[in-house]
């Protein structure tokens, strides 16, 4: 049960704190005073999505933050501990929207992503559009509508069977890939072969190319490198007769080696030139190898160039690196491998795929029975619900029909249908209901589905609208029954259901200094007959009468 709600800087809502309780609470309004903020605000906490143009004019951000008693509601308890989040008795989402269009959430005082809003939301608040009715027109949503409808034990055969169809699919694709034209198959055998013996004819070895390349560039700049080193070695070693870096070292250890015997700070000195001494002997051994190995056997460029020249064929075909040349070599092996075992290997995806196949029908059959128990028992609640609303010579049916294969959702079909009176046949909602009618029958169809509703918070956002009179005061009858056991909130233009509900709260745009701004204010006694008065319209006096009658009788 949503128990708290704050917002700011929300469209022209600069700040407003809001307290709800239980049952029916309902909101109201001039026309364009705001009363959406609520459904507006609801639906980003939820993980709805979010810009910068939401911010009020002259603002930094807006701060969203609403508290649920999570108590009972085991299922939001489980997917926050999915997520990470601590929950005891209670859940804080909160969310800020910056200038910039980026956005923060936060659940229980820790970072959360938009997704995971989401995901608690939907089990937190279901909310019903003004508008839902467009959806309505829509057969691709009546099936959606009906399996809303069912409880735990239908959802669950809904998930087994949309798990069945993934593991399926999965199978029909894989069988699909491996299975191939006879003449095609000998094709890529004969490519793999030709591939794999051209590669092995070489005898590529891993990383060879790379270094034939630096080899070929000593070999082509033997002269330079052989003088330059040469002479590196002389200068370090010494020659002729002359002394070297590591002679003048050795005199230079000496020199300190005497100091050190008068003062004892100067033997790091020592130990260091020592180390000087030592590395640079390593150093001058490695040069004389090299200059040495620059003695290149007669032929040997020839011989790089020619191996090289053999690697870069192979090169352009499957990859600049001999590494590249390598792994095609192995994969080419394994394809031949799977091609010569190919029948073997189809029998057994074909197994699979059936095994799958009927275990998928099985459980569309389950499903389908279900659905047409569902289908029956909405299908009376609807016209329950329809009759009560003064709508009795309209009649719902739900149409259900066998789809050629399996589909995601199973073999259903389903389309809402109407017939406007006796002996009328039925038609899809498009083509036989008026606006009017349209209202009447998603409504219906609501508060038929609200009962079976998990989620324990329902908002209707005026919903309502083209209803008045008698239905009216059925609607609102029916509202204040469904919040015996959910909460929900009716932003509404009817006194009736404002007069019924537990909790009253007014929406007015006020003009100050700074600019126009929308303040929400929870009613209380006269201040909530005063806006049953406004919203009667009509004399002042006549409807005051009306409006205190309509509380008393409430009580």
């Amino acid at each position: 049960m949503l128990r708290e709600l704050r917002v700011r800087n929300l469209a022209l809502i600069e700040e407003a704190c809001l307290d709800f309780g239980p049952g029916l609470n309902a909101l109201t309004g001039e026309t364009g005073a705001g009363k959406t903020v609520l459904v507006e605000a609801l639906d980003l906490l939820l993980g709805g999505r979010g810009d910068s143009g939401l911010i009020k004019p002259g603002a930094e951000k807006l701060e969203l933050e609403a508290a649920f008693d999570v108590e009972d509601n085991h299922a939001v308890r489980r997917i926050a501990e999915e997520e990470g989040f601590e929950v005891d008795g209670e859940i804080i989402l909160r969310r800020v929207i910056g200038a910039d269009g980026k956005s923060r959430c936060y659940v229980n005082g820790r970072m959360s992503t938009v997704a995971a809003l989401a995901r608690l939301g939907e089990r937190l608040v279901d909310i019903h559009g003004q508008h839902e009715h467009q959806r309505l027109l829509k057969p691709s949503s009546h099936l959606e509508y009906l399996d809303d409808f069912g409880g735990p034990e239908h959802l669950n055969l809904l998930a087994g069977y949309r798990s069945l169809w993934e593991g399926w699919k999965k199978a029909e694709e894989y069988l699909a890939k491996i299975t191939m034209d006879e003449a095609e198959r000998l094709r890529e055998i004969d490519l793999l072969v030709f591939q794999v013996r051209e590669i092995e004819a070489v005898r590529p070895l891993d990383g060879e190319m790379e270094e034939l390349l630096k080899e070929r560039k000593r070999m082509q700049n033997r002269e330079e490198l052989f003088n330059n080193a040469r002479e590196a070695y002389a200068l370090a070693a010494g020659s002729e007769g002359e002394g070297g870096i590591i002679e003048s070292l050795g005199m230079a250890e000496s020199a300190i080696e005497k100091a050190a015997a008068l003062d004892e700070d100067l033997k790091e000195w020592s130990i260091g030139l020592r180390a000087a001494q030592d590395q640079l002997s390593e150093i001058t051994h490695a040069m004389l190898s090299y200059v040495e190995a620059l003695d290149f056997e007669p032929g040997r460029l020839e011989e790089a160039e020619s191996r090289l020249k053999a690697l870069g064929d192979l090169a352009r075909k499957y990859g600049p690196e001999t590494s590249e040349i390598l792994a095609h070599l192995e994969s080419s092996k394994l394809r031949l491998e799977e091609l010569s075992n190919l029948d073997e290997a189809q029998d057994e995806a074909r197994e699979e795929a059936a095994r799958l196949e009927a275990e998928l029908y099985e459980a569309a059959e389950g499903l389908s029975t279900s659905r047409k128990a569902l289908a029956d028992r909405l299908t009376r609640e609807t016209n329950k619900e329809l009759k009560d609303m003064n709508m009795a010579g309209m009649t719902f049916r739900i149409d259900i029909q066998r789809a050629p294969e399996p589909l995601q959702s199973g073999r259903d079909i389903v389309e809402f249908t109407v017939s406007p009176g006796k002996d009328i046949s039925y038609r899809s909602l498009g083509r036989i209901a008026s606006g009017g009618e349209l209202s009447r029958i998603m409504l219906a169809l609501k508060l038929a589905l609200a009962r079976a509703d998990a989620v324990p918070t329902l908002v209707f956002d005026e919903v309502d609208s083209g209803i008045g009179g008698a239905t009216a005061d059925i609607l609102a009858a029916k509202l204040s029954l469904i919040g015996n056991y959910h909460q929900v909130f009716s932003i509404t233009h009817l006194p009736q259901i404002a007069a019924l509900s537990k909790r009253h709260l007014s929406v007015r745009k006020d003009t100050r200094p700074k600019g126009i701004s929308t303040s929400i204010e929870i009613l209380e006694a006269e201040s909530r007959v005063d806006e049953l008065v406004r919203m009667l319209g009509g004399d002042k006096t006549t409807a005051r009468k009306h409006a205190e009658a309509m509380l008393r009788n409430k009580a």
